[in-house]
């Protein structure tokens, strides 16, 4: 959870896609002569929660990075369609309270078929559902209620079990569960640990990821988390994790932002590094100082099949659709658009399922 273009200023739950002018874009009987059509989207960073889920989310963060309720105020309060001021008030006195604004009783329950359609008409074939090891009131873990949510369509929703590294054992245990249950990924949060994941008491647990080819999203690159250093989970963190475990397929999550760089060539060093650039706006990638320079700039060549669109859900003010316009929108070969948006994620899903070579 890191941004490059500072707060969403505005929100949007759902929008239709939208053509984007190309001269130089192929045409089809179908097509508009000019005009680009956005390919399939895969959300390779989503939170697909009910409000029990979101609540422990909140609380997840405010017990251990408050911060972002501070710096996220206005994204959560869209997102939520909360008042800004109200939560503001009760966040000056207890980040609770503020939690307590989002979620007021009476808000209406999860629809998992409303949520598919809304996917539907934003035009994403697919989504990575980022769980959570935290217990919901009912004694489960967000790990087993979105597991069973979305049992019954997987081929769309393809659950990434969360893991806590606090205790290594109990990590491992997780895995071992939710893979069990058929998680298809997992997602690691470094600094709402304060562990470090190169450490090598972890090393059973990327084993395990490694052997049963469960690809790892990682949070890479800055946080707001002032108690733990921003070194927690940085490309030299991927670095580690990719030399030692060489069958690991790992996802930096935000892209390790700002050191875009650093954490691309990581990539060309390790065939089983991607690149996920959720939180971030794509519209800004070509703008000056915004620091994703180097990827636009190895777009067709080392970059091209190593990055992953994802959204975070929460932070961003567009829709999904309107955020894949706009990388569809930027100077990119249609091919490495088409990459980025979906192909290198399918890619990733098919690896995992064996279809791909061990590196």
């Amino acid at each position: 959870m890191n941004v490059s273009s500072g707060p969403a200023l505005s929100n949007g739950t759902s929008a239709a896609s939208t053509a984007v002018p190309d001269a130089d874009a192929d045409t089809d009987a179908d097509a508009v002569p000019g005009v680009r059509v956005r390919p399939p989207v895969v959300d390779a960073c989503s939170l697909v929660y009910d409000d029990a889920g979101w609540r422990v989310y909140l609380h997840r963060l405010g017990e251990n990075a408050p911060e972002y309720l501070d710096v996220f105020s206005a994204s959560f309060c869209r997102y939520f369609g909360a008042a800004h001021t109200a939560y503001r008030d009760a966040l000056a006195a207890r980040w609770q309270d503020a939690v307590d604004v989002l979620l007021p009783p009476g808000r209406p329950p999860f629809d998992l078929a409303a949520h598919l359609a809304d996917r539907q008409r934003q035009g994403v074939t697919g989504e990575f559902a980022m769980g959570s090891q935290e217990r919901l009131p009912d004694g489960r873990t967000v790990n087993d209620w979105l597991l069973e949510t979305v049992r019954d369509v997987r081929d769309r929703v393809h659950v990434w079990a969360g893991l806590s590294l606090r205790d290594p054992a109990a990590a491992l245990g997780e895995l071992e569960r939710s893979l069990a249950a058929g998680a298809t990924g997992l997602c690691v949060i470094p600094f709402l640990d304060g562990t470090d994941p190169a450490d090598p008491r972890f090393a059973p647990v990327w084993d395990a990821a490694a052997g049963a080819r469960l690809p790892v999203w990682l949070h890479t690159g800055h946080h707001f988390a002032r108690s733990h250093p921003s070194g927690l989970g940085s490309w030299r963190t991927v670095e580690t994790l990719a030399g030692r475990h060489r069958e690991l397929l790992l996802v930096a999550g935000h892209a390790g932002w700002p050191d875009v760089q650093e954490m691309l060539l990581t990539a060309a060093r390790h065939p089983g590094v991607f690149l996920e650039f959720s939180s971030h706006r794509p519209r800004h990638m070509d703008k000056p100082g915004s620091g994703w320079q180097p990827l636009l700039h190895h777009a067709r060549g080392m970059a091209r099949d190593r990055v992953l669109f994802g959204t975070s859900t929460w932070v961003n003010p567009a829709p999904t659709g309107s955020l894949a316009d706009e990388l569809t929108a930027l100077p990119l070969p249609a091919d490495v658009t088409t990459a980025w948006l979906s192909g290198n994620a399918e890619a990733l899903m098919a690896r995992a399922a064996g279809a791909g070579p061990r590196d």
